[in-house]
């Protein structure tokens, strides 16, 4: 009577710190998977914790019967409400899933959430106001004023000239569009065009109507020399009626890389159609037409592009191998040397073998 163990068996001074430990360690693991406590756990656990350690007291403390039934009791009921709530969460987790449970919030916490809520809703309202106000300020001085001024700017070999342009790209109805050209941009800028492509195609998918996302896709693929694949989007930008030439050009390019000399040749034309002043197209012209070997044709376009540019010396060194090749030597020697002259290098070497005998 009264023995530490009774009226249990003996094995109970083992089963009963092996539950203590299994209780432990489920409550470490129910804090982990079945998210944070409620406050009426802790509140609970305040109440019941102390008498833990006080029944301890007395189950060794040698009591009578009743007091050793009542400690029993009370340990075993415990023991059976932690194992009833670790199956019910347990089963909970099951249904849900492996997701941390929302942890409820007190009213205190409720009611500050829901004044945050109306202060953001608020400040929404008023942003959504002003921002209303400014696009309708936009549409009375008219679209164009928001979107980059396209002055005159002659396209360049050099295709980040051309694509930073669209830096500061604005589209006041679609700011998708506006935010992925400009991403897609920067990351051409960055040389990481395979995120570029993604961001433009974005453009694309968010505004099929519009031609820039287009454009810049093909600027893009000719970049990587994609030439085929460059020339879809080209014409999708120019049936999307794009205004500017440079379209054109950079298509043109598309196709001399293609060896479609006939298709460059019309494309370049369209861009002169409505820009007559770029020196450079009509040398690419002048290209175009020596690999096809319309040599008139090749030095007419070559002196447009130094009467467009005088100190170019690319196109005084072709020219000058063209008129040689003609056997107008005085002619051909003249602007071999004035491309020498220019800086290009590569004429040196002509000079010495065409004319005067290694004179220069």
């Amino acid at each position: 009577m009264g023995d530490i163990n009774y009226p249990f068996l003996e094995l109970s001074s083992y089963l009963i710190p092996l539950f203590l430990v299994l209780i432990g360690w489920f409550n470490i693991t129910t804090y982990i998977h079945f998210g944070e406590k409620d406050k009426s756990v802790y509140i609970v656990f305040i109440i019941f914790a102390p008498l833990c350690p006080i029944f301890g007291i007395i189950g060794i403390s040698s009591p009578n019967f009743l007091v050793s039934i009542i400690a029993s009791i009370f340990f075993l009921g415990a023991f059976i409400l932690a194992l009833v709530l670790i199956i019910y969460g347990l089963i909970l987790f099951l249904r849900k899933g492996n997701k941390e449970f929302s942890p409820k919030l007190s009213l205190k916490e409720k009611v500050e959430l829901e004044k945050m809520i109306e202060k953001k809703i608020k400040g929404e309202n008023e942003e959504g106001k002003e921002k209303k106000e400014i696009d309708l300020d936009l549409k009375e001085k008219g679209a164009e004023s928001a979107a980059p001024k396209s002055k005159t700017t002659f396209p360049s070999k050099d295709i980040i000239n051309e694509i930073s342009r669209f830096e500061t790209f604005v589209d006041i109805n679609n700011s998708k569009v506006q935010h992925s050209i400009r991403n897609g941009v920067q990351n051409f800028i960055s040389q990481d065009y395979m995120v570029a492509l993604e961001e433009f195609s974005l453009a694309t998918e968010s505004s099929p109507n519009d031609a820039i996302g287009f454009y810049c896709r093909a600027l893009t693929k000719l970049q990587l020399k994609n030439y085929e694949s460059s020339l879809i989007d080209f014409t999708e930008a120019i049936n999307l009626k794009m205004s500017e030439p440079n379209v054109y050009y950079y298509r043109a390019l598309s196709y001399y890389n293609l060896h479609d000399i006939d298709n460059a040749i019309l494309n370049h034309n369209a861009y002169l159609n409505q820009e007559k002043n770029n020196s450079e197209v009509y040398f690419d012209l002048g290209l175009c037409f020596k690999e096809k070997d319309k040599s008139d044709e090749a030095i007419k376009n070559f002196s447009l592009a130094i009467q467009k540019r005088p100190a170019y010396a690319a196109a005084y060194f072709e020219r000058g191998l063209i008129r040689h090749k003609q056997n107008d030597k005085e002619g051909g020697c003249a602007d071999l040397k004035k491309s020498f002259g220019l800086g290009h290098l590569q004429a040196e070497n002509y000079i010495n073998e065409l004319c005067n005998n290694g004179s220069v």
